[in-house]
């Protein structure tokens, strides 16, 4: 694996600690406003696609902090990656291209107690006009249970991400490949990416697992879409699933 690659998998690390800390879960408290201004009528937008919005953003005493207008410059962002504020994933899932949707997004959902820039002070609320370009659906495909049993019995190569301290906890799947992407301190381990390519080549189908499927997702992500693999699949549920559903596991 060329060294541009492993580096730009290693700086995944980086992303996959602000995936997990921004999860686009159900959000409790419910503050987030969402105003369906014009509907589309085009492609949704949906987990891990790639969206394409113009937007201006306000304070709520009607300051205009920011405009992708006024630079002529669409914005192009993984949805649900963390790499915009939370309010923006949860907000921008479901509409559709040619839509518009005024989103009033609370501090928590937004740049909180610090505030961003010398122009979003702390603890703001704002209001964002988006307006929904284009969705690139997503390189990588999550599955099921279901779906990983039919892709074993195709003989598909499953690889179980996670550290050997929970491969003895709970055991592993029958079958799969042990193969460790991240430390117990979240980093990337900087042998994955030479491991890997000595188990498979890039155009065959490739599953990953870890416990919850945050880390195969971090990975799917980035291994589809900076390092060229065309068939891979992440587990969206992970051990804790499978073994809730009551499948075999070995030890």
């Amino acid at each position: 694996m060329k060294r541009s690659v492993l580096a730009a998998l290693v700086g995944l690390a980086l992303s996959w600690s602000t995936a997990h800390a921004q999860t686009t879960e159900e959000y409790t408290p419910g503050t987030l406003g969402v105003l369906d201004m014009a509907l589309g009528t085009g492609a949704t937008a949906v987990e891990n696609a790639s969206v394409t919005v113009h937007y201006t953003g306000w304070l709520l005493d009607g300051t205009k902090f920011d405009s992708s207008h006024d630079r002529k410059q669409p914005l192009t962002f993984t949805l649900g990656a963390g790499r915009v504020i939370r309010g923006w994933d949860l907000g921008v899932k479901g509409m559709k291209v040619g839509g518009t949707r005024e989103l009033t997004i609370p501090p928590d959902l937004g740049y909180g107690e610090r505030g961003a820039g010398g122009v979003i002070p702390p603890n703001a609320t704002l209001r964002f006009e988006v307006e929904l370009l284009a969705v690139a659906p997503p390189k990588f495909k999550a599955i099921g249970n279901e779906d990983l049993k039919s892709l074993m019995q195709r003989g598909v190569t499953v690889l179980d991400i996670r550290r050997a301290d929970e491969w003895a906890e709970t055991g592993t799947i029958p079958g799969v490949q042990r193969l460790t992407a991240f430390d117990k301190n979240g980093q990337f381990v900087p042998t994955f990416p030479d491991a890997l390519d000595a188990l498979i080549d890039r155009d065959v189908e490739v599953v990953l697992i870890c416990r919850t499927g945050r880390r195969s997702l971090a990975l799917a992500r980035a291994m589809a879409d900076q390092a060229g693999f065309t068939k891979v699949y992440t587990h969206a549920t992970g051990m804790v699933d499978w073994i809730e559903a009551g499948n075999r596991v070995e030890k």
